[in-house]
């Protein structure tokens, strides 16, 4: 077995090639294949619910897999409205429910999301602005489309508005050919595409504005508005293949799998409390700095104002910090828990020499490391 610094280091030398092998592997690629066609056709909670293969593939990928049998309290936090804060999602302590629910749009599925609307109404503007429109004529002509739009359910309804077409075909300066009846068939063959899909109708249009038109919007392949957009089911797949990495690591190595999440959840950890907050991401820390597991039991403000006093939390969102600090961890672990090769492994990759045995002055290096610039 390889020592816990390698094996990260293996795993993470290179992680988009990593994420290649990951998918190929034929259980997660059937997975895989499975989530992305069919999802597109989930039109309710139920639905989602009652396929077994799609709602353990999203469990899995926001890392509530331990969960997937809780399917009374999911659907709660599926029907929860994220905007109102008192809502059940929201009131959860535990984050990833609240970045679960956001994944889906059960409660109010629409056509655009937030950003790609406000996305269209900005280059609609920019258009209609260079072609001498006035602002209230813009303003006028935006307001129409939001209207119009809340009320459209399938791909049909949206091509049965020439408002709605007009507006949006001005918006990415694109022109369908052919006939009136053409038009739309060729719309409606783009609309239903899957832009992420290279092979997709729209990604292989000349016009590059073609794809951007069909990601602008969320229909599924039969027409229907999807519970989950194009975006949102990439993002799923990949973190799909990122959990499953950390899982297949985990079997071989808790200490790599530890290394791997604080890897991916560097970017939200926002203060000691943060990481108090999460026993994995304490696990981690608390190896680094050589702390017992029963420091967890001292008071809550004191445990941060230590964790602070050790590390820079601003360095996490430094890529050479963050791997320095998981170089030491990985380190340290290895230390407690010696694989069949990690003496040598670790006092090489620390060290530079070669030792059959990690000295006392070695590990004390390791502890003596300063993270942060501090």
């Amino acid at each position: 077995m390889l020592s816990t610094p390698l094996s990260y280091q293996m795993i993470t030398r290179d992680m988009s090639a990593t994420l290649k092998r990951t998918a190929a592997q034929p259980d997660v690629k059937r997975a895989s294949e499975y989530y992305k066609e069919n999802i597109g056709k989930v039109t309710s909670v139920d639905e989602f619910l009652g396929d077994q293969r799609l709602y353990a593939y999203a469990m899995k990928a926001y890392g509530l897999e331990d969960m997937t049998y809780a399917k009374a309290f999911m659907r709660k936090v599926l029907d929860s409205d994220l905007s109102n804060a008192a809502s059940f999602a929201n009131k959860l302590v535990d984050k990833r429910y609240q970045d679960f629910a956001k994944a889906f749009s059960f409660l109010k599925p629409s056509v655009q999301s937030k950003d790609a609307l406000t996305d269209i109404e900005k280059k609609y503007a920019e258009k209609a602005t260079e072609d001498g429109d006035s602002k209230s004529f813009i303003k006028l002509g935006t307001l129409a489309y939001e209207k119009s739009l809340s009320k459209v359910k399938t791909v049909d309804d949206f091509l049965a508005d020439d408002t709605l077409v007009a507006y949006a075909t001005r918006a990415f300066g694109v022109d369908p050919p052919g006939t009136a009846a053409n038009e739309k068939i060729f719309l409606k063959r783009i609309l239903t595409s899957d832009p992420a899909d290279s092979k997709s109708f729209a990604a292989q249009q000349t016009k590059a504005a073609w794809k951007d038109f069909a990601t602008a919007f969320n229909f599924s392949k039969d027409g229907n508005v999807r519970v989950q957009t194009s975006a949102q089911t990439t993002s799923t797949v990949s973190s799909y293949l990122r959990q499953t990495i950390e899982g297949q690591a985990g079997n071989e190595n808790e200490g790599v799998r530890l290394a791997l999440y604080f890897e991916r959840k560097a970017p939200t950890i926002t203060s000691a409390y943060s990481i108090l907050a999460d026993p994995a991401l304490l696990k981690v820390v608390q190896t680094t700095f050589g702390l017992s597991s029963e420091s967890g039991q001292a008071d809550i403000d004191v445990q941060a104002n230590y964790i602070k006093s050790k590390l820079d939390l601003k360095s996490l969102s430094d890529s050479d910090k963050l791997k320095k600090f998981l170089t030491r961890f990985t380190a340290m672990w290895e230390s407690a828990n010696p694989s069949s090769t990690a003496t040598t492994s670790v006092a090489t990759l620390i060290t530079g020499k070669s030792s059959a045995v990690m000295s006392a002055n070695t590990l004390m290096s390791l502890q003596g490391l300063k993270l942060g610039g501090r």
